[in-house]
């Protein structure tokens, strides 16, 4: 991840009872890459995704990072996807989500998240079901 460049980064936590659409309206514009962490930064790393497919017109879809984040996580809302894995797992107590909007005009969001993966051992996290 040393090379990759990022117009914003940030993060927030969430833990049950929050609003993740409240948590992420400080996420600007623009499309993206985030990881999510078990309980802090320092936590086991659960998932890594994007925001933001290239079509083969060479246009990007209606689904930039802030809309991904609040979108669905296996046929759920994402939400209601992390209170489950919450309440199966009860040693997870908060999940601590690091966003970061790149330049899509140098980086496609795809090899961000490729680039993500292999930083992670080449291996998927635990919520990745396939890249």
């Amino acid at each position: 991840m040393n090379n990759l460049k990022f117009i914003k980064q940030g993060y927030f936590t969430f833990e049950i009872g929050n609003s993740l659409s409240e948590k992420t309206k400080e996420i600007p514009k623009g499309y993206g890459v985030y990881k999510i962490y078990a309980n802090s930064i320092k936590g086991e790393l659960l998932y890594i995704g994007k925001g933001g497919t290239v079509h083969t017109d060479g246009g990007f879809d209606k689904q930039p990072l802030k809309r991904r984040l609040n979108n669905t996580q296996e046929n759920i809302r994402r939400e209601k996807f992390f209170i489950k894995k919450m309440n199966e797992d009860k040693q997870l107590k908060i999940l601590y989500i690091k966003w970061f909007i790149i330049d899509e005009k140098l980086f496609l969001p795809a090899y961000y998240e490729a680039t993500l993966i292999q930083d992670y051992y080449s291996k998927l996290p635990k919520w990745n079901k396939k890249y």
